[in-house]
């Protein structure tokens, strides 16, 4: 019988579920000692290194170390770039990984969120500084309720902030999604 005329047993088709086995030992490459030349070895090179487990998000998709990277960078990013940092990887990586699309929305969204609180908070605290004013008519008065006021929302805020990007920082580090609490998702 033909080579092209047979058909695999069924032992030897893969479900897409199941990882495949890694090739024989006398298949993989070797690494090359400190006194070799390099010879162009590179991890990749192995079709499955030993102690790989690849990691899968919610829809199936491999995700790589470099997937988490950008999608931990989304979130730290905040501190260097702001809301350009989510945004921008957003738009760079909308059709390449779904996790860090994710992230980088979920990351944008808070920020977003945040800005808004932000502005809301120091709209009250005119308001209740205006009102300050008119019932003392001590314009100082006013003003100091109403800056004191916006300075502690607005740490409290800032602590927010920081502690739920450390949390989403941790997350998107060990390959798991990360939801912000207190956020309005506009970018779904």
């Amino acid at each position: 019988m033909a080579d092209a005329d047979k058909q695999p047993d069924d032992a030897e088709v893969l479900e897409p579920d199941q990882e495949p086995a890694p090739p024989p030992r006398a298949q993989r490459s070797r690494r090359p000692r400190d006194d070799e030349q390099d010879n162009g070895y590179d991890d990749r090179d192995d079709d499955y290194p030993r102690g790989r487990k690849a990691k899968y998000d919610e829809d199936g998709n491999e995700i790589t170390s470099e997937m988490v990277m950008w999608a931990v960078f989304s979130h730290i990013g905040v501190f260097l770039l702001g809301f350009i940092a989510p945004l921008a990887i957003w738009i760079a990586f909308r059709h390449k990984s779904t996790f860090v699309v994710r992230h980088a929305k979920e990351s944008l969204n808070h920020q977003i969120s945040l800005t808004l609180l932000v502005f809301l908070c120091m709209a009250v605290a005119v308001a209740i500084g205006f009102g300050v004013y008119a019932a003392t008519q001590e314009p100082p008065a006013g003003i100091i309720v109403g800056y004191v006021l916006f300075l502690l929302t607005s740490m409290a805020i800032g602590i927010l902030n920081l502690v739920t990007l450390i949390l989403a920082t941790i997350a998107a580090g060990k390959y798991h999604e990360y939801r912000y609490p207190f956020t309005v998702r506009l970018i779904g």
